[in-house]
């Protein structure tokens, strides 16, 4: 008997454990071809509307096989949308500021980063005359919402079931304010000494 509890207890333990390690999925707006980052420190110090840029949209933290995902992106007024670049091992229906629906004919891994579209921008800032831009991914239009708080939820499609898993749109930022705290020099060097 103490065998078996001591064995149901390890396997509740390790339930625990797993759940917690659990990450939440989400999908991403990055600046950069590397996926490295969703902050852009600034606009580009060009004149507005003389840069063209591309930014990537990539899925996280899945772990399945998807066969489609939907999603909006809401654009700031800084950047001004020309056009969505799906590639050609999938198909789409929409647009990223209206609602889009992207499939695979053959199933993407969502096990890492998916990169699902890629988005061409026009750049409508100089420098950073504006602060705190973001670039944020909502539900799709027709995805019902059910919660209080259901705006960035996006949905996918896992394989071979066909389950609706649904995972958090995030926001990038272009121009961040980062907060200061005003101290002297006395207040920095007492942090110093003991």
């Amino acid at each position: 008997m103490k065998k078996i509890l001591v064995v149901v207890f390890a396997v509740v333990v390790m339930l625990g454990a797993a759940q917690v390690n659990a990450q939440v999925p989400y999908v991403q707006v990055y600046f950069d071809e590397f996926w490295q980052t969703s902050v852009l420190e600034s606009c580009p110090l060009e004149a507005p509307g003389t840069v063209v840029s591309t930014v990537y949209v990539v899925a996280h933290n899945f772990n399945m096989w998807m066969n489609g995902i939907e999603y909006m992106i809401s654009y700031p007024s800084e950047l001004t949308w020309l056009g969505d670049s799906i590639g050609s091992d999938k198909l789409s229906i929409g647009n990223s500021p209206t609602g889009i629906g992207v499939t695979w004919p053959v199933p993407g891994n969502g096990f890492g980063a998916l990169l699902i579209q890629t988005a061409n921008v026009l750049w409508m800032c100089e420098g950073c005359s504006s602060t705190n831009i973001t670039i944020t991914v909502l539900k799709h239009p027709s995805t019902p919402c059910t919660g209080p708080d259901c705006t960035n939820l996006v949905r996918a499609v896992r394989w071979p079931d066909l389950e609706l898993v649904f995972g958090v749109g995030m926001t990038s930022v272009v121009c961040p304010v980062i907060p200061v705290e005003e101290t002297t020099w006395g207040g920095i060097k007492a942090q110093y000494n003991d």
